[in-house]
């Protein structure tokens, strides 16, 4: 058995559908599976039908593992299904092991909740478990009429993507029979390459480079023991898992505990947890629909009972190989937990925000952090308008600092529209509003703005409704605050938002 182990980079961003529909509400895949990895050895060495190409692309001697993102040099996994945490509470407060939770034990009756997505790095030395998020990004796009020049009538749709940027790492596994072949592989596998969906617009760029370093065996042949006290084992998948049952040949949800490679035991769906999945692959060459795949989902767990032995090593099981399904570890010990604590993970999750927190140097105050914005934009600005003899850089350098302005008013408008939204609703409110913006709109002095808005509100009939709540106050505080140089343009933001939520 022969391990290789590739990183791959998006160079632009990737649209992976999680189904094969061309309508409705479309989403990417947080991984990449490994029939892409297989497609692109296939388009470079797949020349005939023969021998070596059945051994390598369909005898299920190659394997083309998904890729999931990295962390640095390292391989993340789909959080386990068996992860629960209470609800109301983050995963990164307190996580319980299903297998090993027993609720009559628990005398707070938690409810919980499963963990269901996200890739995380375990590092089993520090028991902690860090979140690896994987950006997305959504886009709306439309066919192009070339006759008329324009987006064509009727076909506008959404793209889903995985951002440019990430890196993602898989393996290649070779039996003993195609290990021979490895140079070839990794010839065909290394370089720029497509992936993905619109493939010949901006998506789907990827470089792949092969690393050496492989990944980590994280399969053990510890016992643990379940929570009513039996021995048990675990069986994680890696990958997604599809099994088809051996009297009728169809896919089955309902695998055995002989499927996975145990000689004895079977497993106890009680405290298995298991997600599915369904889906109909397109095949290019056919241009049709293949057979709709049904399986089990990444990150479910299967809890072997009265088994004398594990398998000690991960491996591949269930069908369809080749294109990375089936990759199971045995016995993790990310999944494991102290019994004395009532199924309490020995691991420390840690999400993605909270490790951005962690990674601040200094606790530095919010306007401390606005102080060194403003100083960095503002330096920018003067060093562009030092440059007076040039009216492009003139230009340039007030646009900077409209945008600056601007960014902070959308900031202060939506801050003071959140904290006041319940002070101005559930009355006709709005046409006050409208006079304000009306208001701001004829003068550019800040002082001019507030005496004139002060004037209207403290005079004739929209005195009283100012009056209450403290109405005026808050208006007055939010014009104080404000710079000379952006009040007009805040007042006639504030203005707008709040009539709209006046209405509501």
């Amino acid at each position: 058995m022969k391990t290789l182990t590739f990183k791959c980079e998006l160079l632009t961003d990737v649209i992976l559908n999680q189904n094969a529909a061309t309508e409705g509400n479309q989403q990417t895949l947080d991984f990449i599976p490994g029939n892409n990895f297989l497609g692109i050895a296939a388009g470079k060495l797949y020349i005939d039908c023969n021998e070596e190409t059945k051994l390598l692309f369909h005898s299920g001697e190659v394997r083309f593992g998904d890729a999931h993102p990295a962390s640095g040099d390292e391989r993340t996994l789909r959080i386990p299904a068996c992860m629960f945490y209470p609800k109301m509470q983050k995963v990164s407060e307190s996580c319980y092991i299903h297998q090993g939770y027993d609720r009559d034990k628990d005398s707070e009756k938690l409810q919980l909740k499963q963990c269901r997505t996200g890739f995380y790095l375990f590092d089993t030395a520090k028991n902690t478990a860090q979140e690896i998020k994987t950006e997305k990004t959504f886009a709306i796009k439309s066919a192009y009429d070339a006759a008329e020049r324009r987006s064509r009538d009727g076909q506008m749709y959404g793209y889903q993507s995985l951002d440019k940027g990430q890196t993602f790492i898989f393996e290649v596994e070779l039996t003993d029979k195609a290990e021979s072949h490895s140079d070839e592989i990794i010839e065909a596998l290394e370089g720029k390459r497509r992936i993905g969906r619109s493939r010949t617009a901006q998506y789907g760029l990827v470089k792949i480079e092969k690393m050496e370093k492989h990944v980590d065996d994280c399969s053990t042949d510890k016992i643990q023991k379940s929570a009513k006290g039996y021995n048990i084992y675990t069986v994680y998948a890696d990958g997604r898992l599809i099994f088809l049952d051996k009297k009728t040949g169809l896919p089955t949800f309902r695998p055995d505990a002989e499927d996975f490679g145990f000689k004895t035991g079977k497993i106890d769906w009680e405290y298995s947890q298991i997600r599915t999945f369904q889906y109909a692959p397109w095949n290019f060459k056919r241009q049709a629909r293949d057979t709709d795949r049904c399986g089990i989902e990444k990150g479910s767990v299967f809890v072997i009972k009265g088994a004398e032995q594990s398998p000690s090593h991960s491996c591949y099981v269930g069908s369809y190989k080749n294109e990375g399904f089936g990759r199971v570890i045995f016995n993790p010990d990310f999944i494991s937990f102290k019994s004395e604590e009532n199924g309490k993970a020995i691991c420390k999750i840690i999400s993605a925000n909270d490790s951005d927190k962690s990674h601040d140097s200094e606790d530095i105050s919010v306007e401390d952090k606005e102080k060194e914005r403003r100083k960095i934009v503002f330096s920018e600005i003067e060093n562009l308008k030092k440059e007076s003899g040039n009216h492009l850089f003139l230009y340039l350098a007030k646009e900077k600092e409209h945008d600056f302005y601007q960014s902070k008013v959308y900031k202060e408008v939506n801050d003071f529209a959140k904290r006041y939204k319940s002070k101005f609703s559930g009355e006709r409110f709005a046409s006050q509003w409208g006079t304000i913006r009306s208001i701001a709109s004829q003068y550019k002095d800040k002082n001019a703005i507030n005496d004139a808005i002060v004037k209207y509100i403290s005079h004739g009939v929209a005195k009283d409704q100012w009056e209450k709540k403290q109405r005026s106050k808050m208006l007055c505080n939010f014009i104080e605050k404000t710079n000379d140089a952006y009040t007009q343009m805040a007042v006639i933001n504030l203005a707008a938002e709040m009539a709209k939520l006046a209405k509501n």
